[in-house]
């Protein structure tokens, strides 16, 4: 993994380094040391820039971007590693730059803080600071020139002599910066950050070894090491590190971790690490996305070099980073971009139930929207009022944002599965059984939490919705389907041509599914004849929840005895008598799709003068 992203940093040139950068918000000082070939001083003279002014002048605006790059020459790697211990309130780690919050001084939060538990306030610990600072410098002449600027800032009437006389004092919050910068070339500050970084890079200094001119440590990239803490240590193991990097793959390491953390490179990253041209393609449509600010993503990254590099679309290492941490870290062999069956067909969403959201899948990323937006309710695919989407692969989801209980399982356990089989073409990451799962479930709960508003049934639209995905893409996941296998849609098509023979006394039940779809049938002709408020899908749970059919059979003749003494279509009365002949030992459960399958397809009991007096919405008619 190191390597790779060693490799993949050392290939960007420095103006994609530098790509991104920002400065930290509050305000920047420049003072300049000024001599008559006698004496050298500092006078009053200064400039000044404020991030949150408004109306910036050209030069401002230039001076505010020069010293973004003097704060990322000047910053420390991290506050455990600053020059300012333990306190570490100033996160400079450079001779020509003083670094701190607005908090630290005369009355932040911190600074009356310090007053009540008699600490030491951030003024009298300059001095120490350019002390350790002074170490990065070669000469002393250089040490005695920087004395300047230290006997500048080093009390608090000094310091506070500049910042009040900035123009901007009052106008700064206390997580604001208050940044003062000695203006040298920018040539002494690469220098002694190089110094600083030589030393800082690694995540301990105990384990360094020189080999000839390089200097050779542990890992800090994304690596703890808790010499003081013996419970999170090897006991048993016979060495005390498991590796070593050298100083310069450390530092490539840094940048990387300082690049990706300005969020310019794409989510997910796609590290390419043979094929040349394609790895150049790539940097270059990264460089050209972070210029313009424009958002990449994975998808339009593949979309763009997909046709010209298509036969050779692979080996490369995909990364997740978000928030400070490495979500995820993997290898792609060859990505597949197509959703092909093994009949050679593009997947394809049917219009089984007649809501009119067949479509097809041209690629594997028509996924997110098509199947995971509904399937996961809107919480793992999130449509934002804006129209775009959200994609939570990696996100802390809570669940008092998700349609159920249900739905914040379902995302959390099969997120990672999704994320595999789209983004890294792990076919094998998503199963039919996966699949089954996630759709029952889902329809399920929006059975549960279906409700009659102005006679229309809330959740409708959104049930037969998921029937079409459903059973139309079910086989698609089962990687050992035979390519002549029945489908789950033409067996639903063989059921609806069957009951239309059953009413008619054609032909009888012989299979459990013909049972199962015959269930479906007649449970929702029976809640036709109800004459109470609620005639929501909810009224289905005591029978989707039965595992015998002989249970289920009994909840049928209570239903049918509630409702006897209405009258009855012919249509109804072999269909019925079938079913309450019918026996089988199979869980019920595992005929669920086709139950609830003959609930929600057009209903063949009905008579010519039930269907009149019915609504469209309850005859569940296909268009």
């Amino acid at each position: 993994m190191l390597k790779e992203l060693i490799n993949f940093t050392d290939s960007l040139d420095s103006e994609f380094k530098s790509l991104g950068m920002k400065n930290k918000e509050g305000l920047h000082i420049f003072l300049e040391v000024q001599n008559d070939g006698e004496r050298h001083w500092i006078d009053e003279k200064m400039e000044v820039v404020f991030t949150r002014k408004k109306g910036s002048t050209p030069d401002e605006n230039a001076l505010i971007k020069y010293s973004s790059t003097l704060t990322q020459l000047s910053w420390c790697v991290n506050t455990n590693k600053c020059f300012d211990l333990p306190i570490k309130a100033i996160h400079s780690c450079s001779p020509y730059c003083l670094a701190l919050k607005r908090e630290n001084l005369v009355g932040g939060e911190k600074y009356a803080s310090n007053v009540s538990g008699k600490k030491s306030q951030v003024y009298e610990r300059i001095n120490a600071y350019f002390g350790k600072a002074s170490e990065l410098l070669d000469s002393e002449e250089e040490k005695q020139y920087l004395e300047i600027f230290k006997n500048a800032l080093n009390t608090e009437e000094r310091f506070q002599f500049w910042v009040e006389n900035s123009g901007y004092w009052s106008e700064l919050k206390d997580s604001d910066y208050v940044i003062f910068y000695l203006k040298e070339p920018i040539e002494k500050y690469q220098a002694t950050n190089k110094k600083y970084l030589a030393d800082k890079l690694f995540n301990t200094s105990d384990y360094n070894v020189e080999i000839g001119q390089s200097v050779f440590g542990t890992s800090d990239f994304f690596n703890g090491f808790p010499t003081k803490k013996a419970f999170l240590t090897h006991q048993s193991a016979s060495f005390d590190i498991s590796g070593r990097i050298s100083a310069n793959d450390a530092k490539s390491l840094y940048e990387f971790q300082d690049i990706i953390g300005r969020n310019i490179l794409p989510k997910p990253l796609p590290i390419f690490i043979h094929k040349d041209e394609l790895k150049t393609d790539a940097i270059a449509l990264f460089k050209k996305a972070a210029e313009s600010g424009d958002k990449l993503g994975y998808q339009q990254i593949i979309e763009k070099l997909y046709d010209k590099h298509k036969d050779d679309f692979g080996n490369y290492y995909l990364l997740f980073y978000s928030f400070g941490e490495i979500k995820d870290f993997d290898f792609v062999s060859k990505f597949e971009y197509e959703l092909i069956d093994q009949e050679g067909n593009k997947w394809e969403i049917k219009d089984l139930f007649g809501v009119k959201n067949n479509r097809t899948l041209d690629n594997v990323f028509d996924l997110h929207i098509a199947v995971m937006q509904p399937a996961f309710n809107n919480s793992l695919v999130m449509k934002t009022k804006t129209g775009d989407f959200q994609y939570r692969y990696f996100d802390d989801i809570d669940a008092k944002y998700c349609k159920s209980d249900n739905t914040f399982l379902l995302v959390n356990k099969y997120r990672k599965a999704f994320y595999d089989f789209i983004y890294k073409s792990k076919r094998q990451a998503v199963t039919s059984l996966m699949f089954h799962d996630i759709m029952r479930t889902s329809i399920l709960d929006d059975i549960r939490l279906d409700e009659l508003k102005n006679g229309n049934h809330s959740e409708r639209f959104s049930i037969l919705r998921k029937l079409n995905i459903w059973f139309s893409l079910y086989e698609k996941f089962d990687i050992n389907n035979k390519t002549n296998a029945e489908s789950m849609a033409s067996k639903l098509q063989a059921h609806r041509e069957f009951i239309e023979k059953l009413t008619k006394g054609e032909t009888s039940i012989e299979s459990d599914d013909q049972y199962a779809f015959a269930v479906g049938q007649v449970i929702y002709y029976l809640f036709t004849k109800s004459k109470t408020s609620d005639t929501s899908y909810k009224r289905l749970e005591p029978f989707v929840q039965q595992v015998h059919a002989k249970e289920l059979n009994k909840a049928i003749a209570r239903l049918f005895d509630t409702y006897k003494h209405e009258p009855f279509s012919s249509n109804f009365r072999n269909p019925f008598a079938e079913v309450m002949d019918y026996e089988t030992s199979a869980n019920i459960r595992d005929f669920m799709p086709t139950l609830l399958a003959g609930v929600f397809s057009k209903n063949a009991l009905f008579s010519d003068k039930e269907k009149d007096a019915v609504s469209d919405d309850d005859s569940q008619t296909e268009e």
